[in-house]
């Protein structure tokens, strides 16, 4: 099958340590081009991974080097008020290349990429999983953490283009507007967030 014009697209990356644990971060994008095939898609959104996560390299722990990832076309429900899959395009997985040797930060702790959208209160959070903790002080973030933060957000925030007139760009599913909100800005804190809905095991 293949992706039309203005289809949302959610795509969940899950990376899974030695002992079971997953740790996962779900990005929504709207696309923009004719008709493109499934398989092509994902090989090129798990390279857009690959690239997003070896950003921060030197922060992420070295103990894990790959990452599965699924994708599907999601849309509204105005009936059960819910974004609901209407197909899934497949799965996929992807290398990565992290160097940190030292402990991971607590499963409920980590940075925290916000992309804005311009309506308000809805915007995007990335929770970065794996994050080591000698790349903060007493919850403050490192410089160099920042910087590679700083480059990870510009990513987050930016359209990827698939391939020749075939794009996708980055933002949220809204359950109170009911529409795609695609980001216009965002922002990246030098200190460490906490993830109220992450329990050992579990990833958002």
């Amino acid at each position: 099958m293949a992706l039309v014009d203005e289809d949302v697209i959610s795509q969940v990356i899950d990376f899974v340590d030695g002992a079971g644990n997953h740790f996962q971060n779900k990005f929504t994008w709207k696309y923009d081009g004719t008709g493109y095939p499934d398989g092509d898609v994902i090989g090129s959104m798990d390279g857009w991974a690959e690239d997003f996560y070896e950003l921060m390299d030197d922060q992420l722990v070295d103990a894990i080097t790959a990452f599965t990832s699924a994708y599907d076309v999601i849309e509204w429900d105005p009936v059960g008020e819910v974004w609901e899959v209407v197909r899934n395009i497949g799965m996929g997985s992807g290398n990565v290349t992290f160097t940190n040797i030292s402990h991971l930060l607590p499963f409920q702790c980590a940075p925290c990429l916000v992309g804005f959208t311009t309506k308000p209160k809805s915007r995007g959070r990335k929770f970065i999983p794996l994050f080591c903790e000698d790349q903060q002080q007493a919850s403050t973030l490192e410089a160099a953490a920042v910087t590679a933060l700083a480059a990870a957000l510009a990513s987050y925030l930016s359209g990827h283009i698939i391939a020749t007139g075939h794009a996708v760009a980055p933002g949220v599913a809204s359950t109170k507007w009911e529409i795609f909100l695609p980001f216009v800005s965002g922002l990246v804190a030098n200190n460490i967030f906490t993830q109220r809905r992450r329990t050992k095991g579990r990833g958002i």
